[in-house]
């Protein structure tokens, strides 16, 4: 290596794909700088007082906070060692590999990265939330959420994600995987703010911990303006952000990693080969395919007073969403929130009227802050958006939110279904309920991978077309959005990049020393997007329910009384089967036989093949426990009214032991009376996410059940 260079290798940036270079790079040998515009963060020095100047905004004073107004689209980003990690919600979760499309290049999905991806689990250390030690019990809401979609029928599309937190003893201060000191989360709810207390497993305290231990240097408070080429290797210019006036600070060497995130990694390239003029050979497609990952946010306040909402980690619980929209299907993920208090402080401060709000809050609406909490929604954007510099050479973005209409309009039904189903009164953020503008905690893209320089900016290993050397590790090289949390897919995407990177840098058969104690890590979001994904074929075209009740006339013995409900998951599949068949239950009464006994079976309404208007094939156990089966028809004989309403209201039955000779079969006629059929009328009800699409549902059967009477031949 010449003498001439600073370090083997610089890192610009020390969040999720920054760490990871830095800590193989120099496990691997290398000499590393890691360039850091941010502070170091240690618990307790986290912003909590509700005034500007005590560390949160990067604008003021470099504070934790970095938001940028991009135009069409605002992003909310950390800055400090550790980059990202220091304000994320804590979740690590694996897209669904069936939700990507074909710009997921195959050594960016699930078949080559769950091994990485089960790497980054051990390196963070990731669990399910426990219950709070407080309390013994998990988060209020956590059941509250999962009490929810219990009641919703969709339980199995919620699970607890993986959380990069520790638990256990909040008061206990114990060495970690890296010899970090780490203690178990108190549940105070502050994630997003920073963790004060020493529970969040960030990156400070993990990848970055092992680079430092194996010699990486750290330099903070330098804020990188440009890359420049050099002979075998690269320059690194920066400024220093807490002296504007101070002179540019340089750096060689002859590989770097660019880690600053989507946004800027994007700015830096595009500022270098358009401003500068530095790295003019930079591929077309550079600032191309950004995307927001489908953020969009709901606040939700409860009108019962009786939950604390904001304990526990930030996010507990991802529910799994796959609804029609309009003609074609809209997956995304529900997560809730804490919002800490001291958040809500900090914007009293800001707004106007503090104590007239505050009155408002508690005389007029009875409610208080810790009844409130976030509904995080990520899905699938349309990743076309495009980072380009204003005349400040800095990045603004060409955005168009009518391309993801689709995806915001079922997000935004989020929020009046949880109004309905918890009793709560829901929000949006001004920024989207007047500016029509989404703020994005997760921005990607901008740097996508390809084959070559026309194709993409990037190779598989995030080295830049036509600058050897000089290669992107962060969430810029994620073509489009994962439809979940990326932190973990970056941090997998960044494993397999650097381990590749090194091979080429001549140590072919070098692999993290920690492969020997990894061991699969539980993905538990996989299992909710299998039933989501199931449950979609299975409910295609929305659904439908509605009862009916029969009975033998007044003065047959013995008396027979069944009612019914039936159910059609997917009018789509209901229509195209032959059969026409849906599923029944409901309970029967069979004198001398059985009591109120429960009736399972199925329905075929107007088959195809076949001369019966409706078949019933029905079983249920009588008072001993014996099995009988219930079999019956009805039979339209001519197409008039009259012969139409007497053959759809007469169900003429066989009902039996099962197994028995034909001695023991029993012959009832069962019939809808005047006021049951009224009541059976009024019981259609559609199943899907609107009303319309349930009013549909309704239509679409009975066009059909109208359409197959009167087409029915005479028999």
């Amino acid at each position: 290596m010449t003498e001439r260079f600073d370090a083997d290798a610089i890192v610009i940036g020390s969040g999720f794909g920054g760490a990871v270079a830095a800590a193989r790079l120099a496990q691997a040998g290398l000499s590393v700088l890691v360039v850091e515009r941010g502070r170091r963060w240690h618990p307790g020095t986290f912003p909590r007082r509700p005034d500007l100047n005590a560390g949160w905004v990067w604008a003021v004073g470099q504070g934790l906070y970095d938001v940028r107004w991009l135009g069409g689209m605002s992003t909310v980003q950390a800055a400090g060692w550790g980059g990202g990690s220091l304000v994320y919600a804590n979740v690590f979760a694996r897209p669904f590999d069936e939700t990507l499309d074909e710009r997921w290049a195959p050594h960016l999905r699930r078949k080559e990265l769950d091994p990485y991806y089960d790497l980054a689990a051990h390196m963070i250390g990731v669990s399910p939330v426990a219950e709070d030690p407080r309390t013994g019990e998990l988060p209020p809401r956590t059941r509250l959420v999962e009490g929810l979609t219990q009641d919703l029928d969709m339980a199995e599309g919620t699970v607890r994600p993986n959380l990069a937190v520790t638990f256990g003893d909040p008061e206990t201060w114990k060495p970690n995987l890296h010899g970090v000191p780490r203690r178990g989360c108190a549940f105070v709810g502050e994630c997003v703010i920073g963790c004060n207390h020493g529970a969040k497993n960030t990156l400070d305290h993990t990848y970055l911990a092992v680079a430092e231990t194996h010699g990486a240097r750290a330099v903070l408070d330098a804020e990188v303006q440009r890359i420049e080429p050099l002979d075998h290797g690269y320059a690194v210019v920066a400024s220093t952000p807490s002296d504007p006036g101070a002179s540019l600070r340089r750096w060689t060497a002859p590989k770097v990693v660019l880690a600053a995130g989507a946004v800027a990694t994007t700015e830096l390239l595009l500022r270098s080969r358009d401003v500068h003029g530095t790295l003019p050979g930079l591929s077309p497609q550079l600032g191309r395919g950004f995307s927001g990952n489908g953020d969009f946010l709901t606040l939700a306040e409860l009108k019962t007073p009786d939950q604390d909402l904001t304990t526990g980690p930030t996010i507990t619980t991802s529910t799994v969403l796959d609804f029609p929209e309009r003609r074609s299907s809209v997956w995304y993920q529900v997560q809730d929130g804490a919002i800490p208090v001291a958040l809500h402080n900090l914007l009293d401060t800001l707004l106007p009227a503090p104590k007239a709000r505050e009155w408002w809050r508690r005389k007029v609406k009875r409610t208080s802050r810790r009844q409130m909490f976030s509904v995080l929604a990520m899905g699938k954007d349309s990743g076309n958006g495009e980072l380009r510099l204003d005349h400040k050479g800095r990045a603004t973005l060409a955005w168009r939110n009518r391309w993801q209409a689709h995806l915001y309009r079922s997000q935004g039904r989020v929020g009046p279904m949880l109004a309905g189903r918890l009793s709560a009164r829901v929000y949006q953020p001004l920024s989207w309920s007047v500016l029509r503008r989404t703020v994005t905690v997760h921005p990607l893209g901008g740097v996508r991978p390809g084959p070559d320089a026309a194709t993409g900016v990037v190779d598989e290993a995030g080295e830049v077309h036509g600058y050897p050397g000089l290669y992107v590790m962060d969430g810029a090289v994620l073509p489009a959005a994962t439809g979940v949390n990326p932190s973990a897919t970056i941090l997998a995407a960044a494993e397999r990049a650097v381990e590749l990177m090194i091979r080429r840098s001549g140590q072919p058969a070098w692999r993290a020393p920690e492969w020997n104690a990894v061991t699969p890590t539980a993905v538990p979001e996989d299992a909710a997007f299998t039933f989501m994904s199931e449950r979609h074929a299975s409910a295609k075209g929305d659904g439908l329910t509605f009862q009916e009740r029969m009975a033998t006339r007044s003065r047959r013995t013995p008396k027979v009384v069944m009612s019914l409900a039936a159910q059609i998951p997917s009018m789509d599949h209901f229509l195209s089967d032959t059969a026409h068949e849906l599923s029944m239950t409901g309970v029967i009464d069979v004198g001398g036989v059985a009591t109120q006994a429960s009736v399972t079976g199925t329905l075929s309404i107007f088959p195809d093949a076949g001369d019966e208007a409706m078949s019933y094939a029905l079983r249920f156990d009588d008072d001993q426990g014996r099995p009988w089966q219930l079999s019956g028809t009805k039979t339209v004989r001519s197409r008039t009214p009259l012969a139409l309403l007497t053959g759809l209201t007469n169900l003429r039955t066989e009902i039996a032991p099962v197994g028995s000779g034909p001695e023991e079969i029993q012959h009832f006629v069962l019939s809808i009376g005047a006021r049951d059929l009224a009541r059976l009328g009024t019981s259609f009800r559609g199943v899907a996410f609107t009303c319309t699409r349930r009013a549909r549902a309704v239509a679409r059967f009975t066009s059909f059940f109208v359409s197959s009477a009167f087409r029915r031949q005479d028999v």
